[in-house]
């Protein structure tokens, strides 16, 4: 008997047997058992996902004449029809090769003959966006009102081409994308049913190489088992499928935190006597940085991430010197990598470089912590005691000696210097400590750009900052309202989450630690205290103070208009 390849041996037979799927095949079978069956279905979704076999599955459970109508018997004359090969009752066409209009003509013209042995004509189109406009336009008054005896099946791996007049008149079904356990569990079970030997570790590379398509998993298989014969392991499936193996990304990372670039050197050359390709290599390390990743932030197990328990042990401490904001920094690169290595004229050159320049990057540290030991009191100290130190004077010259090793010189916070791999742009603009209260005027302004500050803001207009001693931490600043914002001061200090704003801005532009303190200027002029113009006005108009004492006005906000022109200063013609 002719050997028949694993992807047709073990397609599914029924809609029990379909994997990933089951939001479909429950949704056709309740509308089969509830005699609500549509008379055209569209299946879309991307390939070896289920699509071509799920409408044969239709097919043959509709003209099943046996006693379970939601599953094929597999017996009766229809079901034997189907499995023959060449179906009177079910035809299948590709799109791609019958494109055109008298293609459609002639498959319209079969649907006016009853079916000979089922219930149904079907007709299953594959690939039907390829179809031309005006194969669509014929097909559009036959699909919109068929004869009860046909129903039309369409498969499409790019529903977008697919004009909407067509898409109105069918049941779409979107079929999902296969995730690798379920791939690795179908591929065990094979394994189960063949006698093929395979660990978990194997069957995931299977499931990785496929990229969600079960029919391609089943390809790859067949391949690596036509190599193997019945006992497969990893090694043989990653020399047949090109598959790099996990030290190679091991040693690379490796590298990279020991600043080596000759080692990454190394290890594409070690790839290209693999003989593999660069992209390859390139979507594993991806992998790799992920899986890695996901263990130092995630809660997850081997498992979930579908990896061995020992290499997930080996991730676990691996690389502990780099951090998780350099994993971040390398996946950057290495995806702005991927994206113009298809434009490259030297390949290999280009992923040199980049492996390079990750290597040279030097480790990233906390910026507000950097700063905050710029700003402590204790370095401050430090540097001016440094600087009152009294060189000691120099030796008389005597004769040549052997060169002394000269001491490195201990680490100073306040000489640290931060170097980037990209310009760094703080979120907020950081001021010094004796910037910040020039600034502040200015910072008030910006807050009123803000839509959730600018309310916040208004009661902020006329205060003034003053600063406290330069080497206090926390560093102590009060904010001093005019008298005649009052109103400000008692919006401040009687909404905390006010309050924790303004720390919060202050703190970002210092990046540092501040206590506030907050006050009413209470300065006199003369022996009295100064009266604003709302006070003038009060004074002045007794109908407005009335009215002030009534409703228990006080002053909001206060602007200066322009004034207007006088009367004498405008001129109008005879005709105005």
């Amino acid at each position: 008997m002719a050997y028949i390849a694993m992807a047709r041996k073990w397609r599914p037979e029924s809609f029990q047997d379909m994997v990933g799927q089951d939001h479909i095949a429950k949704t056709i079978e309740n509308a089969i058992q509830g005699g609500r069956l549509h008379h055209a279905f569209l299946f879309t979704g991307t390939r070896g996902v289920g699509k071509t076999s799920s409408a044969r599955i239709l097919a043959r459970t509709l003209n099943c004449s046996g006693g379970n109508p939601l599953s094929p018997c597999g017996k009766c004359p229809s079901c034997k029809d189907i499995s023959g090969g060449t179906p009177m009752d079910v035809i299948e066409i590709d799109a791609a090769s019958n494109t055109g209009v008298d293609n459609m003509r002639d498959i319209l013209e079969k649907t006016q003959y009853t079916p000979m042995i089922g219930k149904y004509k079907i007709f299953v189109i594959d690939e039907v966006h390829m179809l031309s406009k005006g194969a669509f336009n014929a097909l559009l008054k036959t699909l919109e009102e068929p004869p009860p005896h046909v129903i039309f099946i369409f498969a499409t791996t790019e529903v977008n081409k697919v004009p909407q007049t067509i898409l109105s008149r069918v049941q779409r079904f979107d079929f999902k994308r296969l995730s690798p356990e379920q791939i690795s569990g179908r591929l065990r079970f094979i394994c189960e049913q063949e006698g093929i030997q395979a660990d978990r570790e194997t069957l995931a590379l299977f499931a990785e190489k496929a990229d969600g398509s079960m029919r391609d998993a089943l390809t790859y298989f067949d391949q690596v088992y036509a190599f193997t014969g019945k006992t497969m392991d990893e090694a043989s499936v990653r020399q047949i499928l090109g598959i790099p193996p996990n030290d190679l990304y091991f040693e690379l990372i490796q590298a990279i935190a020991d600043h080596q670039v000759k080692g990454c050197f190394a290890v594409i050359e070690k790839s290209y006597q693999m003989g593999l390709e660069l992209s390859p290599l390139l979507d594993g390390f991806a992998k790799f940085l992920r899986n890695l990743l996901y263990i130092r932030v995630g809660d997850v197990d081997a498992e979930s991430l579908n990896i061995s328990p020992t290499l997930f042990g080996k991730l676990q401490n691996a690389v502990p010197e780099i951090s998780n904001g350099d994993i971040l920094r390398i996946a950057k690169m290495l995806t702005d990598l991927q994206g113009s290595l298809r434009y490259a004229s030297h390949p290999r050159l280009l992923v040199e470089t980049t492996l390079a320049r990750m290597a040279w990057l030097d480790r990233i540290t906390d910026l507000k912590k950097a700063l905050a030991a710029m700003n402590s009191p204790t370095n401050t100290a430090a540097n001016a005691d440094k600087k009152k130190i009294t060189p000691a004077p120099k030796a008389p010259p005597g004769p040549p000696s052997a060169p002394e090793m000269i001491p490195e010189p201990e680490f100073d916070p306040g000489d640290f210097k931060i170097e980037f791999d990209e310009p760094f742009t703080p979120a907020v603009e950081a001021d010094s400590r004796y910037e910040i209260c020039g600034k502040w005027p200015q910072i008030v302004k910006n807050l009123y750009h803000d839509s959730d500050n600018g309310f916040f803001a208004s009661n902020l207009e006329h205060t003034t900052l003053e600063h406290g001693d330069f080497a206090v931490t926390p560093f102590p600043l009060t904010l001093r309202f005019p008298a005649k914002a009052a109103f400000g001061h008692k919006e401040i200090t009687s909404r905390k989450d006010y309050q924790e704003r303004l720390i919060r801005i202050l703190e970002d532009r210092l990046q540092t630690v501040v206590t506030i303190q907050m006050e009413i200027d209470s300065e006199t002029s003369g022996g009295k205290t100064p009266r604003s113009p709302w006070e003038k006005d009060l004074a002045g108009d007794p109908v407005l103070k009335s009215f002030a004492e009534i409703f228990e006005l006080e002053l909001f906000e206060t602007k200066r208009r322009s004034r207007a022109a006088e009367p004498s200063e405008i001129s109008c013609s005879e005709n105005d």
